[in-house]
C-alpha cells in the first residue's frame, strides 16, 4: 500500500496539494491516491489577473487530442508557483485515459508525467467491486427519454471512489464511496504514505429528502475551526451542508454529521475557502445552480437538523418557501457556469468557466469580492451613455 514500482494513474480525477507543493491526485479507477513531486519553483513575484479564452483547445493542442474528446475532473492551485493543475479524462474508444496538465500564469500549457519515478502510491481498501454499477432511475420523470437514464445507470460504481481529495494537518482526505454498508465513506491517510490509513463510514439527515441516507459521498470538503475545534464542512450532492469533528473520523466508526442547511437541488463542484473584509467564508460552486457564498460565522452558530425540527413535512424542492433551508448564505453573481474552482491569491478565485454567449471554456481568475463575475458579460443601466457606476475597481 505504499511505493509501487511501475504503477502510472488508470483514471486523474480530484486533485490536492500538500503546503510545500506534493501533487495528490485521485485515481477511482484503479482505488488509489498517487503523490507527486512537482516543481516547486518560485513564489511570483505579484499575483496579476489572468484570462485564457479556448483553454480545453490549448489542452487538447499540448496532449495531442481534440478539445471534444476531454472530460474535465479536477483542479488544483500550486502552494508555491500558483499555477493551475488540471486533470482531465481523454475518450480512447469505451475508456478515458487519464491526464494532468499545468497552466504558466502566462497562459502556456505544459503536460505532467504521470509516469514520473518521483511517485508514491497509496491503494484503497474496501473499494466498490469492478462490475457493481448504479441503478436506473427510468420513469421518475418524463424526460429525458429512458434510454440516457439507462446509460447512466450503467456508470461503475467505483468512479465515484474518490470524489474529493483536501490534504490537511499531514493527512489526505479522501471522501467517496466503499463496499461497505454505509458506502460513503471518508479515509484519512497519513503523508508520506506507509500503508496506515483510517476508514470511516458517513450518515447525514437530508433536509429535502426527509431522511438519514448512507449512499451518496461528499461532493465537496474543507476544514475550519468551529469553536475551537477541527471540522470537516462537507457540500453533498442536492444539497446538504454537513460539519463533522475531525476527532469523530476514526477507523472503523459510523458517524453521523451534523446538517446544518440545505442549499437545494443540484450538485457542488468545488468548496474554496477564503477571507474578505467581512471574514471566513465559503465559496461553493455548484452543476445545477449559481455559486453560495457561505460566512463561517453562520455555519459557527448553527443548529442541526433532524427530523423533529424539518421545517416542513413532504419533500422540500426548490420552489418550497422553506428551501433554501439553514445558514446556506447567499448565491451570488457568476455569469456562466464554474465547473472547478479554487484560491488563486487573496483578492482572486481561479475558474474554469464555461460561457453560455459563445460556449467557450475559459480559464480565468475572479474577483473574491464583491463578487466573482464577468461585468463584459451581461448588459445593465450602466453600460448606456451617462451613465455612473458605483463601483470602480481596480487590478
Amino acid at each position: 500500500m505504499n511505493t509501487i514500482d511501475q504503477v502510472t494513474p488508470q483514471s486523474a480525477g480530484a486533485l490536492t496539494f500538500s503546503p510545500d507543493g506534493v501533487l495528490f491526485v485521485g485515481d477511482s479507477k484503479l482505488g488509489a491516491v498517487f503523490a507527486f513531486e512537482t516543481d516547486r519553483g518560485q513564489t511570483p513575484a505579484s499575483l496579476d489577473p489572468f484570462l485564457f479564452e479556448s483553454i480545453d483547445e490549448k489542452i487538447a493542442v499540448a496532449l495531442g487530442v481534440t478539445a471534444k474528446s476531454l472530460v474535465f475532473n479536477g483542479m488544483a492551485v500550486h502552494p508555491v508557483t500558483r499555477e493551475p493543475y488540471l486533470s482531465v479524462g481523454v475518450r480512447n474508444a469505451d475508456r478515458l485515459e487519464p491526464a494532468v496538465v499545468r497552466v504558466s500564469l502566462a497562459g502556456e500549457v505544459r503536460p505532467f508525467q504521470l509516469s514520473s519515478s518521483e511517485v508514491t502510491v497509496h491503494r484503497l481498501s474496501d473499494v466498490p467491486d469492478e462490475g457493481k454499477t448504479f441503478k436506473s432511475r427510468a420513469g421518475i420523470f418524463p424526460l429525458p427519454p429512458a434510454a440516457f437514464f439507462e446509460d447512466k445507470a450503467r456508470t461503475p460504481l467505483r468512479s465515484m471512489t474518490i470524489v474529493d481529495l483536501k490534504f490537511h494537518a499531514g493527512e489526505v482526505f479522501v471522501a467517496g464511496v466503499s463496499n461497505q454498508e454505509f458506502s460513503s465513506t471518508l479515509r484519512r491517510i497519513p503523508y508520506p504514505f506507509t500503508g496506515a490509513a483510517s476508514e470511516t463510514q458517513l450518515e447525514i439527515y437530508h433536509v429535502a429528502h426527509g431522511e438519514y441516507e448512507t449512499r451518496a459521498p461528499i461532493r465537496a470538503m474543507q476544514f475550519a475551526d468551529i469553536d475551537g475545534e477541527d471540522t470537516l464542512i462537507a457540500a453533498y450532492a442536492c444539497s446538504p451542508l454537513v460539519t463533522i469533528p475531525v476527532s469523530e473520523l476514526k477507523q472503523g466508526a459510523q458517524v453521523r454529521g451534523k446538517t446544518i442547511g440545505d442549499m437545494g437541488n443540484g450538485q457542488p463542484i468545488s468548496m474554496v475557502a477564503y477571507r474578505d473584509g467581512e471574514g471566513d467564508k465559503l465559496f461553493i460552486t455548484n452543476v445545477g445552480r449559481g455559486p453560495m457564498v457561505v460566512p463561517l460565522s453562520g455555519i459557527r452558530s448553527a443548529e442541526g437538523f433532524t427530523p423533529e425540527n424539518r421545517p416542513a413535512p413532504g419533500p422540500m424542492l426548490d420552489q418550497s418557501p422553506f428551501m433554501p433551508a439553514g445558514p446556506v448564505g447567499k448565491q451570488v453573481l457568476l455569469v456562466g457556469s464554474s465547473l472547478r474552482a479554487d484560491l488563486f491569491s487573496d483578492r482572486f478565485f481561479v475558474s474554469l468557466t464555461r460561457y453560455a454567449d459563445t460556449g467557450d471554456l475559459t480559464l480565468e481568475t475572479l474577483m473574491v469580492a464583491p463578487m466573482p463575475a464577468r461585468l463584459d458579460k451581461i448588459w445593465v443601466e450602466m453600460d448606456f451613455p451617462g451613465a455612473e457606476s458605483p463601483y470602480k475597481l481596480s487590478a
